[in-house]
């Protein structure tokens, strides 16, 4: 089991987990829009803590056991996310570290390699895009631009959209529209492990019950970090190829939300960045996964150390 605490950071308190030896290299993970550091699995870290390294997860603002925002009051962008995962750093005495985001997870770590490249011994970007328009103009319907990289399928935006029209109403309920929204996103030819979805899916409604401030958590695209997306401006390709910390992209084959382009494109312009794709998979870390993801870690890691 992990060991937990929370950390101040830019006025929020942000619950935080350790997996491993504290002595250990830290490897900082991000995840994605909307879901709590508890959708890294348990079983994930602590084999990824088993190679030799302490691996930490936390809940972003907004998040699972972490201050929730009033937007309005107080918008944020993902540079303040990243602002965020520093203080993480900081408040664990970690100087450095090498950082995996997944998802939103991945541009947040672009931007923390561009704010602060000598804090980060590796950047590990897995099914992302360093471009979230395409995504976010898909849902929100309004034309293509030109030349933008691939947007999800039509079918897919519209599944997505008709499964979360109502919200749930019972933590049961929570923890099945969870499962049902990464059954989606893992894709057409993915194993899905219905029982580990469903068993984190009652763990991030339980997460949720658990709340005394009244707030609530809202899923993916209706949420506060798609609010974030839409005031953060883009990553300029000259910006990605200024970086000069390590790369591995990690990206599925058949990914619904980020076509497999969008990692590409990022590889073609990030100098010395690695391309790593796992064939079946979507967007969901699902447990027939972790070998093919730990295997290509572990040679990255090995080549930059």
């Amino acid at each position: 089991m992990p060991e937990s605490e929370r950390l101040q950071a830019n006025g929020v308190e942000l619950h935080v987990e350790v997996f491993g030896s504290r002595s250990d290299p830290v490897t900082l993970l991000l995840m994605g829009n909307s879901a709590p550091g508890l959708v890294w699995p348990d079983r994930f870290c602590e084999a990824l803590a088993a190679t030799g390294l302490c691996v930490v997860r936390f809940d972003a603002r907004d998040t699972g056991l972490s201050t929730y925002i009033d937007f309005d009051e107080a918008p944020y962008t993902l540079e303040d996310l990243a602002a965020d995962a520093f203080a993480v750093l900081d408040g664990l005495g970690a100087r450095s570290a090498h950082v995996i985001g997944l998802s939103q997870g991945g541009v947040i770590g672009y931007w923390m390699a561009l704010q602060q490249p000598e804090r980060l011994c590796s950047l590990t970007v897995m099914m992302s895009s360093a471009d979230l328009r395409p995504k976010n103009d898909a849902f929100a319907g309004l034309t293509p631009r030109a030349g933008e990289l691939p947007r999800p399928s039509a079918d897919y935006v519209a599944q997505v959209i008709a499964l979360n029209a109502s919200a749930p109403v019972t933590a049961e309920a929570l923890a099945q529209r969870f499962v049902d929204n990464f059954r989606l996103a893992a894709g057409p030819r993915s194993p899905f492990d219905e029982h580990t979805w469903l068993t984190l899916g009652r763990a991030y409604a339980a997460q949720l019950m658990r709340r005394t401030d009244g707030l609530s958590a809202k899923l993916a695209n209706n949420s506060h970090h798609a609010l974030a997306q839409k005031r953060s401006r883009m990553l300029q390709s000259n910006e990605l190829a200024s970086l000069h910390v390590p790369v591995l992209l990690i990206h599925g084959s058949d990914d619904p939300i980020f076509p497999l382009e969008h990692a590409q494109w990022a590889a073609s312009v990030i100098p010395g960045a690695r391309l790593h794709v796992v064939d079946a998979m979507g967007h969901a870390l699902d447990p027939a996964f972790f070998e093919p993801v730990l295997a290509a870690l572990a040679s990255f890691y090995a080549l930059i150390d």
